[in-house]
């Protein structure tokens, strides 16, 4: 069933009203995201609602028994339903938008994720120097030159032997010899 407002594949992008669309700022986009963020903090809060519909309390020694808070099964499974339900809306939520920002990166040029090899002069495939949003860039793995340097390692065990330097240094100054 189709709406007044459906706009099918192939037609010119334009508004109802005739303006086009404009493509989201950066500002937007960032905004975006940091809602992204917080409706991930929403999946952990669900999580643990639905989580904890499920758990039967524990009896503590220090609890009497008449104090402890009885089991009502249906109602535990009906919060574990209502939690479970508001999950996955939110991840479908979140899934939408992640899909929509990772378009926006390929509209600006910042990633490349077209799948068709490029030819090379001689009919070979042309490494792309573009990323291509899977930690690549022109075919060579980042994470894996990364895995390989040890600098940045060796800068920041050098930084923390210098704040202890500074730490003992203080410490020193501070209390007389005895």
């Amino acid at each position: 069933m189709s709406s007044p407002n459906d706009v099918t594949m192939g037609q010119d992008d334009r508004k109802p009203n005739g303006q086009s669309y404009q493509p989201f700022t950066l500002r937007e986009n960032i905004q975006q995201l940091n809602e992204i963020d917080k409706s991930i903090a929403q999946l952990m809060s669900q999580t643990a609602t639905s989580l904890n519909a499920l758990t039967i309390p524990s009896s503590n020694s220090t609890t009497p028994a008449a104090e402890a808070p009885a089991l009502d099964p249906p109602a535990q499974m009906e919060a574990f339903k209502s939690a479970t339900d508001s999950f996955l809306t939110t991840l479908h939520s979140i899934d939408v938008r992640m899909k929509r920002q990772i378009m926006a990166l390929e509209e600006a040029g910042i990633v490349n994720l077209a799948n068709e090899p490029r030819q090379g002069p001689n009919g070979g495939t042309k490494a792309s120097l573009k990323p291509n949003g899977l930690g690549t860039v022109g075919g060579l793995d980042v994470g894996w030159l990364n895995s390989r340097s040890t600098r940045v390692e060796r800068e920041m065990e050098g930084e923390m032997w210098q704040e202890v330097k500074d730490f003992l240094k203080k410490e020193q100054k501070g209390q007389p010899r005895t």
